[in-house]
């Protein structure tokens, strides 16, 4: 409901009409739809069986791991500093693994089907909000299967507080309004600032897990996690340094 007013506010129906004609776009859109679902499952999971901590370790390695799908799906160039970034990122993922003995999959599928989610929706051109409500619409009967399934066949049938059902309804409006926001922010906000920014909600995600939910991090992971933040410090420190060269000599 929320989507489908923000679509009609934003006047996005005629890029909807359009994707509907294309078969090849609109499989793109069944495709990011899944990855986006695959993405928002593995982490409500996570967060309700306390691997906060863990999640955002994911959310942190997407945007290296964004890099080089840009390399191997765009043919986008990167520079050795770049390269060297991702390879201190894979070590401290090789440093998790070693410590606890088990390897990140949480955070490696949050990762990974985030940032496929990204090409996927890079390949279709289609506006924040419209590829949004035609992926949620795409994906809505299997939604409702799923939900019959678990009431009728699992007897899922625990009941709903009025806080829950509550939350429940606000899902939809907290979830549109950020990538509202984003797409209004991309338009004005530099590149090298819109990369800094996205570390902004891993960080606070890993802040509530050790503070709020009282996960614990220990110190082979803690320096696992810190060479994953020197390699987002190499990795934005370049692209910040780029971005003023560039600057400095269109001003010039």
């Amino acid at each position: 409901m929320t989507l489908l007013m923000v679509i009609s506010i934003g006047r996005q129906w005629p890029a909807i009409r359009e994707l509907l004609k294309d078969k090849k776009r609109l499989a793109l859109c069944f495709v990011s739809a899944s990855l986006i679902s695959i993405n928002w499952l593995v982490f409500i999971w996570a967060v309700q069986n306390g691997f906060v901590v863990e999640t955002s370790l994911g959310y942190f390695i997407n945007p290296l791991l964004n890099v080089v799908l840009g390399v191997l799906l765009f043919q986008e160039k990167m520079h050795p500093v770049q390269w060297l970034a991702i390879s201190i990122a894979a070590l401290g993922v090789a440093v998790m693994t070693v410590q606890t003995g088990e390897f990140p999959f949480i955070a490696i599928s949050l990762a990974i089907s985030f940032a496929l989610y990204a090409a996927a929706k890079k390949k279709t051109t289609l506006p924040a909000v419209a590829g949004l409500g035609m992926e949620t619409a795409l994906l809505t009967p299997i939604t409702l299967i799923a939900l019959a399934y678990f009431a009728y066949v699992s007897h899922d049938s625990e009941p709903r507080t009025a806080t829950t059902w509550m939350l429940l309804v606000l899902g939809g409006p907290i979830t549109t309004l950020p990538l509202v926001l984003f797409a209004a922010a991309a338009k004005t906000v530099p590149m090298a600032a819109m990369g800094m920014l996205q570390y902004i909600a891993p960080s606070l995600q890993f802040l509530f897990g050790v503070f709020l939910f009282h996960e614990s991090v220990s110190l082979g992971r803690a320096f696992g996690f810190a060479l994953v933040w020197l390699a987002l410090i190499v990795f934005s420190g370049f692209v910040i340094a780029s971005s003023r060269s560039t600057n400095a000599r269109k001003t010039s």
